[in-house]
């Protein structure tokens, strides 16, 4: 627990400190897997859709990696009467409701990649401020059981974010989801600054580096040890994940072919979270005994096994596609029970976290700047040297990702 926290309860409020978590989900799942691949789709020739898309997912993702890191080593060292993390909470809500605002009025491409942009950056910081909030207030004994809340939130945020997306989609009135959103993402944080408030700072703030000392010590961690490794699985899992979700919509539009493919893809991942939000929380709560990395192979065989239906068959059927989207809601369910809690079981500094968890958060955002710029390019040149087989290539690379993130984390000695 860090210096001027407050002691946490005996049975500590981890259903108030995880909502935040909730509308996290609720925000970035339809925007990054729905809502910016559609008003792309209408904004763009067909001919450069995909790279439309990859594009704007590397441009936003450029400030998800640098944000993070930047800002966590300013909420460590923040003194304020409202603590260390809730002033920067407020100003990143504040901002990405712009952004949010800027997005549902776009009328053209350009305004639209502002938008993204601008909610990239305000609320990548609240979310490094309050990733550093979590372990300031859990006992080491229940990391597990948080990883399991944060993994049921975010999940049920999915779900209610992707279902709100697929009835608007089913109306055509997705534009009105960025109003749902923004008053979600701020209502899920009335919980988090009210309910699990810090302690006003106590004793001497630690100094401020300078450029050159911030830099190594955003570095640092990178260099070796168990919480490297963390990094490493997440940023490959993430990379795995992230090649399937930001192309599902053309892949189902080109090859699946259901009337509505916005709304196909909603329901699609409705399925995926309904599946994972048993498996997050309860998964969670048995890691504290059984361990994290048997959640993370797991994970990892049931993911990869749909990418490999999706490369060899490329299934045409409804049914089958429904089927594999719980097979894949299992997988994504697991890695996400223990995914907070690896990392922070192997915090090189619990005294100062937001700056690592940063870390933790670039390497779940890393994937996004470079997979979809990359897969979007690869995806239009090989269809058009060899129509149809685009998205086997694709889709390929998420196979290898699973596998090497299940390595990885074998790599990691001091958590079982």
């Amino acid at each position: 627990m860090n210096e001027g926290t407050a002691a946490p309860a005996a049975r500590p409020r981890h259903l108030a400190l995880s909502v935040g978590w909730f509308g996290q989900n609720f925000h970035w799942l339809p925007i990054g897997f729905v809502l910016l691949q559609a008003q792309i789709a209408e904004l763009v020739p067909h001919s450069v859709e995909t790279s439309a898309i990859g594009l704007a997912a590397g441009l936003g993702g450029i400030f998800a990696v640098l944000v993070p890191p930047i800002t966590g080593l300013v909420s460590d060292r923040l003194r304020t009467p409202w603590g260390r993390r809730a002033p920067v909470m407020v100003i990143g809500l504040a901002g990405d409701v712009v952004g949010l605002a800027m997005m549902g009025t776009a009328r053209n491409y350009w305004v639209l990649v502002g938008g993204y942009l601008v909610i990239q950056l305000f609320n990548n910081a609240c979310g490094a401020a309050y990733a550093g909030l979590i372990p300031d207030l859990v006992p080491d004994a229940q990391f597990g059981r948080a990883s399991g809340f944060l993994a049921a939130m975010n999940n049920v945020g999915g779900i209610l974010g992707v279902l709100t997306t697929a009835v608007l989609a089913g109306l055509h009135q997705l534009d009105l989801a960025y109003a749902v959103i923004a008053v979600v993402i701020v209502l899920s944080y009335v919980p988090v600054l009210v309910l699990a408030r810090e302690s006003p700072p106590t004793g001497a703030p630690p100094p401020w580096p300078s450029l050159g000392e911030a830099a190594r010590s955003m570095v640092a961690p990178l260099r070796g040890g168990d919480f490297a490794w963390v990094l490493a699985t997440r940023l490959l899992v993430t990379a795995a994940i992230t090649v399937v979700a930001f192309f599902l919509s053309p892949f189902f539009a080109s090859v699946v072919r259901p009337p509505n493919p916005s709304e196909f893809t909603s329901i699609w991942l409705l399925l995926v979270f309904l599946t994972a939000v048993p498996l997050g929380l309860l998964g969670g709560i048995f890691s504290d005994r059984a361990g994290r990395k048997i959640f993370v192979y797991g994970s990892g065989l049931f993911q990869a096994l749909v990418a490999v239906i999706f490369v060899v068959f490329y299934p045409t059927s409804v049914p089958i596609v429904v089927v594999l989207g719980l097979v894949y809601g299992i997988g994504y369910g697991l890695y996400y029970a223990v995914d907070w809690a690896l990392a922070v079981d192997t915090l090189p500094d619990p005294e100062r976290p937001a700056k690592d968890m940063g870390l933790f958060h670039a390497s779940y955002t890393l994937p996004q700047v470079i997979v979809p710029l990359i897969g979007g390019v690869l995806i239009e040149v090989v269809s058009n040297i060899s129509p149809g087989n685009g998205y086997r290539i694709v889709f390929g690379l998420s196979i290898i990702f699973f596998i090497l993130g299940s390595i990885f984390v074998s790599r990691v000695r001091g958590v079982r």
